[in-house]
C-alpha cells in the first residue's frame, strides 16, 4: 500500500512543475484507508487531481468527504447497462451497488452546489456490451453525469479474434488484416508524447514509463532513493525513449498500444 510519506515526498519534489496528478494505477483507489488525505494533500499543493474507481465503496459519509477533499475529476468505471452484461468484464461486481452510488454522490453534488469532481462515466466498449450503448446514453443523461466516454477496449492476443471485439469497428482498436487475422487499426509510429508529457509511479515508488506498463517491466528509477529530476533525466530513460524512437516495435508494452 503507498505509504503516506513517500507520497507526501514525491508530491513536494515535483509541485512546482506538476499539473495534473491521476491517483489510479490497476487497483481500486477508495481500497486505501487514507486515500482522499492525498488527495487533499495534492490539492492543497495547487495540482489537478484525478481518480478512477469502479464505484463500489460510495457511502452517505464517504460521498461528503470526497465532495470536500478538493477532488477535481472522478471516473466512474461501468462497462454494462444490465447486471448479466456487466459482469462479464467486472467479474464479481455489482451494478446496483455502482448506480446507487453514483446517483448518491451526484445527488449530493447538487445540493451543496458544487461543481466538482466533475464525473466521467466510462464504458469500454465489446462486442458483448455494445447494444446497450443506447440505453447508457439514456440512463446517463437522465442522472445528470457531466461526461460519458465510450472507449476502446485493449485486448491481449487479439490476432486470432475475440468477442470482445465489437462488431461496429469505430468502437475497435483492431481490424481484420484480410488473412484471417486480426491487426491494430492505427498503425504503429515511431514516437509517443506520452515519454515526454508524464510518468507512472507505482505504489512502492518505482517510475516507470506510461500506463501500458502494468506489471512495471521498465523501471526507470527508484523515487524512495533518488529524485524526480535525476530519475527523468537518467540514461535509462533516454535509452527507453531513444528505442521508442527508432523502433517501437522492440518495446513489448509499445506493441499493443492505439496512443
Amino acid at each position: 500500500m503507498l505509504q503516506t510519506e513517500l507520497y507526501q515526498k514525491v508530491i513536494d519534489q515535483v509541485s512546482g512543475h506538476l499539473t495534473w496528478l491521476h491517483l489510479y494505477f490497476q487497483g481500486e483507489p477508495f481500497l486505501h484507508p487514507g486515500f482522499l488525505d492525498l488527495v487533499k494533500y495534492a490539492d492543497g499543493k495547487g495540482i489537478f487531481t484525478s481518480t478512477s474507481t469502479n464505484a463500489h465503496y460510495f457511502t452517505e459519509k464517504n460521498v461528503s468527504e470526497i465532495l470536500g477533499s478538493g477532488l477535481k475529476q472522478l471516473i466512474v468505471s461501468m462497462d454494462g447497462i444490465s447486471q448479466e452484461i456487466y459482469e462479464k468484464y467486472r467479474i464479481g461486481g455489482s451494478l446496483e451497488k455502482v448506480q446507487k452510488g453514483l446517483m448518491l454522490l451526484l445527488e449530493e453534488r447538487k445540493k451543496q452546489g458544487r461543481e466538482f469532481p466533475r464525473i466521467v462515466l466510462q464504458f469500454l466498449v465489446t462486442g458483448q456490451n455494445e447494444h446497450q450503448i443506447p440505453s447508457l446514453k439514456t440512463w446517463s443523461k437522465e442522472i445528470g453525469v457531466d461526461e460519458l466516454q465510450l472507449k476502446t477496449t485493449q485486448i491481449y492476443d487479439f490476432e486470432n479474434g475475440t468477442e470482445l471485439i465489437p462488431s461496429d469497428l469505430g468502437y475497435s482498436r483492431y481490424i481484420p488484416d484480410g488473412k484471417g487475422t486480426w491487426k491494430l487499426k492505427k498503425q504503429m509510429e515511431n514516437k509517443c508524447w506520452r515519454m515526454w508529457q508524464g510518468a507512472v509511479v507505482t505504489w512502492d515508488g518505482k517510475v516507470v514509463p506510461c500506463c501500458f506498463d502494468k506489471d512495471a517491466k521498465h523501471v526507470m528509477g527508484d523515487l524512495r532513493v533518488d529524485l524526480m529530476g535525476k530519475i527523468w533525466h537518467s540514461m535509462a530513460y533516454q535509452q527507453f525513449r531513444t528505442q521508442l524512437l527508432e523502433d517501437r516495435s522492440q518495446i513489448e508494452i509499445c506493441r499493443n498500444c492505439s496512443e
